[in-house]
């Protein structure tokens, strides 16, 4: 062999050894324990009081985490939305695209799309992807969006790329996926997506403290 040749199928074993290495550690599974509790998110936030509903044991296995909640929140004029948060240090495959949930739940996605909300205290602008969801009688909003570490995306890969990019150099990122939902009443979508707007203006300065 040449040692053209040899090079050639040098640079090629080197490049598939540091391409697998890459691709195992993107893959691999953190097993380390949250050192950081969301249950802490404030559960009084304005004018807003909520109370904490039910996740399942068999739930919380298929996000793989504790790190999770879900809630009601109501204010004095009987508005009602219901937040979602799912976190985690390490584990990259708690938050994924809810549309499969929805769908995989009986649910029909009636219309997607893209909407933004703005901090009520901050020029930080955080982009959201909007579904309008049905499951049975009840029609929905339901408006997401994803956190790594100090980074807001409502698309699902930039996510991934993000965490990819992190643990490829070693530093796996922490991941969050924020929802918020509220039910259309008397076929009012506007009023619905308006509550989700002003709840969200509320709880974004408080995503970087809770939610590292």
């Amino acid at each position: 062999m040449n040692f053209k040749n040899f090079s050639y199928w040098f640079i090629l074993a080197l490049f598939m050894a540091v391409g697998t290495l890459s691709w195992r550690v993107y893959f691999k599974s953190y097993s380390q324990t949250d050192s950081f509790n969301i249950h802490y998110f404030p559960k009084v936030i304005g004018e807003w009081v909520s109370e904490e509903l039910i996740i399942s044991d068999d739930e919380k296995a298929i996000l793989e985490t504790d790190n999770v909640f879900v809630r009601r929140y109501t204010n004095t004029k009987n508005e009602e939305v219901f937040l979602f948060v799912v976190y985690s240090q390490n584990n990259r495959k708690v938050s994924h695209p809810p549309e499969i949930c929805y769908t995989g739940g009986g649910a029909t996605i009636l219309t997607s799309a893209q909407d933004s909300i703005s901090s009520a205290s901050s020029d930080l602008k955080i982009n959201m992807r909007r579904l309008k969801i049905e499951r049975g009688n009840i029609t929905q909003i339901f408006a997401y969006w994803f956190k790594v570490e100090d980074s807001f995306t409502s698309n699902y890969w930039k996510q991934q790329a993000l965490i990819a990019y992190k643990s490829i150099l070693g530093q796996p990122a922490s991941s969050a996926l924020i929802r918020i939902s509220s039910t259309v009443h008397n076929g009012d979508d506007d009023a619905a997506i308006q509550l989700i707007q002003k709840f969200g203006q509320l709880i974004i300065p408080h995503l970087q403290q809770y939610l590292p």
